[in-house]
């Protein structure tokens, strides 16, 4: 099943992007990886790695033209568009799923059940996926990336 599917099931909807949005969603992105690096708790490190993560999906969807319908799905959406994006293995995806129920617990049930592997494995993860992005972008929507545009 594809974005296409997706799109027709009422999981994404259509969207047009910009040059302009896809900057601006990777700045997000290399602001919360900067940030995952600070001296504060494993817990909030971890949740902005995993916003980085998941931003970098959801720049991927922009790209392809579609945006998750807002609701009790859309991170779960964004983790799986990314075996349809960049194409991420079923290993990273089962890895990223995990740490989007471990990062539901941390910000909404108990605190202090991040490690600081967890921290690290999430940001190398992060990296991992924006480094995927940008690569896709550039080979499959080159005209997206503001670097490629001014060329």
């Amino acid at each position: 099943m594809g974005l296409l599917d997706w799109h027709k099931n009422g999981w994404l909807r259509a969207h047009k992007t910009s040059a302009d949005e896809i900057a601006a969603l990777f700045a997000v992105v290399e602001r919360d990886l900067a940030d995952s690096e600070k001296s504060i708790s494993d817990d909030w490190r971890f949740g902005i790695a995993y916003n980085a993560m998941l931003q970098a999906a959801m720049t991927a969807l922009a790209a392809a033209g579609y945006q998750p319908e807002k609701g009790g799905q859309h991170h779960f959406r964004a983790i799986q568009s990314l075996s349809e994006t960049i194409g991420a293995d079923k290993k990273t995806i089962g890895l990223l799923e995990a740490y989007r129920r471990k990062r539901n617990i941390v910000e909404y049930e108990r605190s202090g059940t991040v490690s600081e592997a967890d921290v690290t494995t999430m940001r190398d993860l992060a990296t991992s996926i924006r480094d995927g992005v940008r690569a896709w972008i550039a080979e499959k929507h080159r005209a997206l990336l503001p670097e490629q545009r001014r060329k």
